[in-house]
């Protein structure tokens, strides 16, 4: 099948991350399988050897996150890139008409970065220029995301700043980069059904049912599940973050440079 010219996916992962791989490439062939991106993964490492994994294009770089994803870039070739990590897990089929709409979308906008799965957390409000679509205000909390959207790559080429890691983008480049002529933009819409399904190394039980749905079987000696405690731990935060985004990760960024 000839790919898509207009965009790939980037799937960002690393060696020690490996047994992932498998899980990711099970999930997204099922619900995605006549995808016309090119599915490029980003590592730090790849020896060739023993299991084969199916993707276009596999990109090694033992850098930063930096030029981790500019080694993407000029593999990938295209206008468009979508950002994914490797425990971003479809959980339901993807049309590819809804996302060739969303790519239309993000072109006759001149769009950074357009959302394909709106934040619960972060505040936005409806796009004056397309009432289908909701934006976030440059300079605000987490205006930058690194979940699955669609990054314009000469927006991502002139603003992810060499040191900066894939944290530090979301954090500081959401109230750093204030680039009024590239709308930060969101489908209002529920299109891009995915679970995080993992988070600081640990499966979160979302993942773990989804896993289970569809018959993947987990090592957990190698990869524990969280604890009720940390899921309840994360909740927490995320309901902390939401009471004031912006303020909130100032004070983190503020924190960040004096251990720095």
């Amino acid at each position: 099948m000839k790919k898509n010219a207009d965009m790939a996916i980037l799937v960002y992962s690393c060696w020690k991350n490996r047994d992932m791989w498998r899980i990711f490439l099970k999930l997204f062939r099922k619900y995605w399988q006549n995808c016309p991106y090119r599915l490029i993964l980003l590592t730090d490492k790849y020896n060739g050897k023993g299991e084969a994994y199916d993707f276009d294009d596999i990109v090694v770089c033992d850098s930063n996150w930096h030029d981790m994803i500019m080694a993407g870039i000029e593999c990938a070739g295209t206008e468009y890139i979508m950002l994914w990590m490797d425990d971003y897990l479809l959980c339901d089929y993807i049309q590819n008409e809804d996302i060739a709409y969303y790519v239309e979308k993000a072109r006759k906008h001149h769009a950074a970065n357009l959302r394909l799965a709106e934040s619960p957390t972060i505040p936005s409000k409806v796009f004056e220029g397309d009432r289908e679509l909701n934006c976030y205000t440059p300079g605000t909390a987490y205006s930058f995301s690194t979940q699955v959207g669609i990054w314009n790559v000469d927006f991502l080429k002139k603003n992810i700043k060499e040191d900066w890691s894939a944290w530090d983008f979301e954090r500081k480049g959401s109230l750093e980069v204030k680039d009024y002529a590239y709308p930060l933009l969101a489908a209002r819409n529920y299109t891009f059904p995915y679970e995080e399904g993992v988070r600081r190394g640990k499966w979160m039980d979302n993942g773990i049912r989804l896993c289970q749905r569809n018959n993947i079987r987990l090592d957990f000696k190698k990869r524990k599940p969280m604890s009720s405690f940390e899921l309840a731990w994360i909740y927490l935060k995320g309901g902390i973050l939401g009471l004031n985004p912006t303020f909130i990760v100032k004070v983190q960024n503020f924190f960040q440079r004096l251990k720095g």
